[in-house]
């Protein structure tokens, strides 16, 4: 199956929850390409792009006063790069999901007695790519 190929300034989208955790990016989230080739005016994202990012993100558990984190890109599926057949490096396509990953950098707190903070510092979820393309595929 073919998908469409993610470029510079394309949208990340994470879905709600890292665990426990109900996450909420501070602001909309876009990759960054480097590739060598463009596509409709903008560089293609390569393998190894999703990794040079981060998202800054507050989070919530009932019971707690809001904490922030960084949201980033842990693992693209298998589904969202191409097989290097001519290029030095592969092409990050749509594909299915990606696995995120949100890191605390502010705990979370208890709203009453013993007002004790978030202790994992670490949640796992799910996300994808959103391409502002749909023309130029790749698979």
């Amino acid at each position: 199956m073919s998908y469409p190929i993610i470029c510079d300034g394309d949208g990340v989208q994470f879905g709600p929850m890292f665990g426990t955790r109900q996450v909420v990016l501070v602001e909309p989230a876009f990759i960054r390409g480097s590739g060598a080739i463009t596509v409709m005016g903008r560089k293609a994202c390569v393998a190894g792009d999703e990794s040079q990012q981060q998202w800054a993100a507050q989070y919530f558990i009932p019971g707690y006063t809001p904490g922030s984190g960084m949201v980033s890109i842990e693992m693209l599926d298998g589904s969202q790069v191409t097989p290097c057949i001519t290029a030095e490096t592969s092409l990050i396509l749509q594909g299915t999901q990606f696995t995120a990953r949100f890191t605390l950098t502010s705990p979370a707190v208890m709203s009453e007695a013993p007002y004790t903070p978030d202790g994992m510092a670490v949640g796992m979820g799910r996300g994808c790519f959103i391409p502002q393309q749909v023309f130029v595929r790749a698979g």
